[in-house]
C-alpha cells in the first residue's frame, strides 16, 4: 500500500505529497472576490495532524477519489495467524 497522494498547492502550483493517514479533515473554501472577478476562487482547506494546513486546488470529491484509490488498492493476504 502506498498511503501517499499527490495534490497541487494553490500558492505556488507545486505538487505536494500527503499521507492519507495524517489527514484529519478537508473542506471547500473560497477567497474573497477581488475587483473585476465575477466568481471568487475556491480551494480545498486540508487539516493535517499537528495542526498543519494546506490549501489545495483539488476539490473534496477529487480528494475522496484519490484516497479511495490509495486505501482500497491494498493487496489482501491471508496469514493464518494464531492467537497468543
Amino acid at each position: 500500500m502506498n498511503p501517499f497522494i499527490t495534490l497541487t498547492t494553490i500558492k505556488d502550483d507545486q505538487p505536494v505529497r500527503l499521507n492519507v493517514n495524517h489527514i484529519i479533515a478537508y473542506s471547500l473554501q473560497s477567497y474573497k472576490k477581488q475587483y473585476g472577478q465575477t466568481v471568487a476562487q475556491t480551494y480545498t482547506y486540508v487539516l493535517l495532524i499537528s495542526n498543519c494546513t494546506r490549501e489545495i486546488k483539488e476539490t473534496p470529491e477529487e480528494i475522496d477519489d484519490l484516497i479511495n484509490r490509495a486505501v482500497f488498492n491494498i493487496p489482501y493476504t491471508q496469514t493464518h495467524l494464531k492467537g497468543a
